[in-house]
């Protein structure tokens, strides 16, 4: 009986143990929710074009070639350190990177752009969206698609790049995002908006 018993512990003991390295298993091999960068879908129009003069313009004059990734750190810390300024009489328009670039200074739209203007790069997107689920406010950044990879390049709330598969879900959710060659719509779009652009 008490050989039985002990049998008996001692298979339940391996199930779970069978169970346990299974579920470890599948967790480590399965591919993250959140680790690949939601890029959109192609769009012709949104909400935000009527404000977005001075980002095409900037974007009409983007090189082909890839910038240094070491050179584009050293721009992503350089505009974090620019001193935070927000127009109130042009709140939804990028100011031009000459004007960041001379007074230091911009919001996340205006820094944003100025880091696209050095970058000198077909292979950025100037986003909108929520910098974390739930933010009243709208925010801007840029993603990279850099050498290694998709990266997110935001100079108002960090001085280096970030790899999108660090993230949570709740963080840096585009709705919209823009190219040399085209506008996209992200998951995000579609839902009623509680923001105004150019609010960050």
């Amino acid at each position: 009986m008490k050989k039985s018993l002990a049998s008996n512990r001692v298979s339940l003991a391996s199930k779970r143990g069978a169970v346990f390295v299974a579920v470890m298993a599948s967790l480590l091999l399965a591919p993250s929710s959140y680790s690949a960068l939601d890029l959109g879908s192609s769009t012709g129009k949104t909400p935000y074009d009527p404000y977005l003069g001075p980002m095409w313009s900037v974007f009409g004059k983007l090189g082909g070639a890839q910038p240094d990734p070491a050179q584009v750190e050293k721009w992503v810390s350089e505009g974090r350190g620019f001193r935070y300024s927000f127009s109130k009489s042009q709140p939804y328009v990028p100011q031009s990177p000459e004007q960041t670039e001379s007074t230091r200074s911009g919001d996340c739209k205006a820094k944003s752009l100025w880091l696209a203007d050095k970058m000198d790069s077909k292979k950025v997107r100037f986003v909108i969206g929520k910098f974390k689920q739930g933010d009243a406010q709208s925010h801007a950044w840029l993603i990279w698609n850099s050498p290694d990879g998709w990266l997110i390049l935001d100079a108002t709330m960090y001085s280096r790049s970030i790899d999108p598969a660090r993230l949570s879900p709740r963080e840096f959710q585009s709705i919209y995002s823009y190219a040399p060659s085209g506008k996209y719509a992200h998951a995000r779009a579609a839902a009623p908006p509680k923001a105004k652009y150019g609010d960050h």
